[in-house]
């Protein structure tokens, strides 16, 4: 079954991501880009399993249906493939990557001419013409003999990329004056893989990465560095080593993990917040933010500091790049480690990110946890996050979310374990918003049998117990 999330349409390899469906996928966007005007389309993939082949196969299809192709020439980050469609001018890319999900998983990314992950009114496009197709439909061409003819064109897509991050961080400048900074570097065996490394090499930084080799099977752990537990071997190693930094990145490179000079991992909200006071701070930007509303209600407090605004939308990086362009924010970000800055891309970028931090560390020098401290400070206090996933069987979980989901929006409580509920969100799972700026958050996967909840609140102790509040009601 091929259904598109807000990220895109993930599977297992070989199971519903097989090469009937991603045939079909193809086509249909064909169908989509033909019927628009659309004549050319960035295909890029990262390193996972099959990746590559789905890559041309469909590239095959896209040049049997007149879309000229411009074909990554080896694995690369989501956010390469992104800036890719603004350097080659075409009408949009798709990536073929499950970013940080474990490694049974692929998936298929469709982003706009704007290098922004397609909107629901773009992918629904796509689903109704799958609706009108089959298999005897799908037009394919022999991929030697459209390379030959230059209707599939396979470049290296690194060099302008690494040219544009140039003028988004003075990198010269970052390494000349980083002689003190020793930095550990995480891809965790993604696609991000010496990306990074390659970018601060040849200065004052000294470098090191770890899980330094592209592994289709992630060492045997998901690639994703806001989970602490996947993350314990670059933790030991800062301890160890004297790092000032590790900066991690996820299976396609487009979502970041810190942590600090003392071997303690950083939250995704407590980056997020350091990256929203570095654009407002270190580089004087103005404007509105985004953040979805499992992402920190700090940063509102720290906009206000700056006299801009602050704007929360679902969860989804779609709804953070959609209402960017919507206010002109400066700067978006979700819950899971992704941001995006708006004179780049609206695309998350974990290479961009990093440097950011770096050059965040530079600017203050001073220590990562530090910096945390006194941004903190400037809002009135820290808060702590946690998040945890519940998982059912299919038929409790049913139960669970068409009816004691609805009740709770229906009849939701006037307080929670003591907090008086200031106001509740109920378009994408349930948030209830409490007085002392902590919130609540329960929501519902479309794909898996899984309740997620979402807790912010001044002490852990706080967030653990509104964490089992959700728990014990869903029971």
């Amino acid at each position: 079954m091929i259904k598109f999330g807000t990220d895109g349409w993930r599977g297992i390899i070989g199971h519903d991501f097989n090469e009937e469906n991603v045939k079909l996928a193809a086509q249909a966007i064909a169908k989509y880009l033909n019927d628009n005007s659309k004549t050319s389309l960035v295909v890029g993939y990262d390193n996972r399993n099959k990746a590559d082949e789905f890559a041309k196969l469909t590239s095959r299809v896209l040049v049997a249906n007149n879309i000229k192709v411009y074909l990554v020439d080896k694995f690369c980050p989501t956010p390469v493939t992104g800036w890719s469609i603004i350097d080659k001018k075409t009408d949009g890319a798709i990536m073929f990557t499950a970013s940080h999900n474990p490694a049974e998983f692929l998936g298929l990314k469709f982003m706009t001419e704007e290098a922004m992950v397609a909107p629901s009114n773009v992918t629904d496009q796509f689903v109704a013409n799958l609706a009108l197709i089959s298999a005897e439909d799908v037009n394919l061409v022999d991929f030697d003999k459209a390379t030959s003819s230059g209707q599939i064109e396979i470049f290296d897509p690194k060099p302008s990329y690494f040219a544009k991050l140039n003028t988004l961080v003075d990198i010269k400048k970052l390494k000349a004056q980083s002689s003190k900074l020793k930095v550990l570097i995480n891809p965790m065996h993604g696609a991000g893989v010496g990306y990074l490394k390659e970018i601060l090499s040849g200065g004052n930084i000294q470098v090191e990465e770890i899980n330094g080799n592209a592994d289709p099977s992630f060492g045997g752990l998901p690639p994703e560095p806001i989970v602490e537990k996947y993350v314990q071997d670059a933790i030991e190693k800062v301890k160890m080593g004297g790092f000032d930094v590790c900066l991690s990145s996820d299976g396609d490179s487009d979502r970041i993990g810190l942590i600090d000079e003392k071997g303690q991992m950083l939250s995704s909200l407590e980056a997020f917040l350091l990256l929203t006071y570095y654009i407002f701070e270190i580089r004087k930007m103005r404007g509105p933010i985004v953040r979805t509303l499992s992402n920190t209600s700090m940063v509102d407090k720290l906009a206000k500091l700056y006299s801009q605004e602050s704007f929360e939308v679902k969860v989804g990086f779609k709804y953070v790049g959609e209402k960017m362009k919507e206010v002109a924010a400066v700067f978006g970000g979700e819950e899971s480690g992704g941001s995006a800055i708006n004179n780049f891309m609206l695309v998350r970028d974990a290479q961009i990110m990093n440097l950011f931090i770096l050059d965040l560390m530079v600017s203050e020098n001073k220590p990562l946890s530090q910096i945390l401290v006194q941004v903190e400070e400037k809002i009135g206090g820290g808060y702590k996050f946690k998040r945890i996933d519940i998982h059912f069987d299919y038929d409790a979980y049913e139960e669970i979310k068409n009816k004691k989901a609805p009740e709770l929006v229906a009849n939701p409580p006037k307080e929670i374990l003591g907090r008086e509920i200031a106001n509740i969100r109920s378009d994408d799972g349930v948030k209830f918003n409490f007085g002392d700026d902590s919130w609540l958050l329960i929501r519902f996967s479309g794909t898996e049998p899984v309740l997620r909840t979402y807790a912010e609140a001044k002490t852990i102790e706080e967030v653990d117990s509104l964490l089992q509040y959700a728990k014990d009601y869903f029971k």
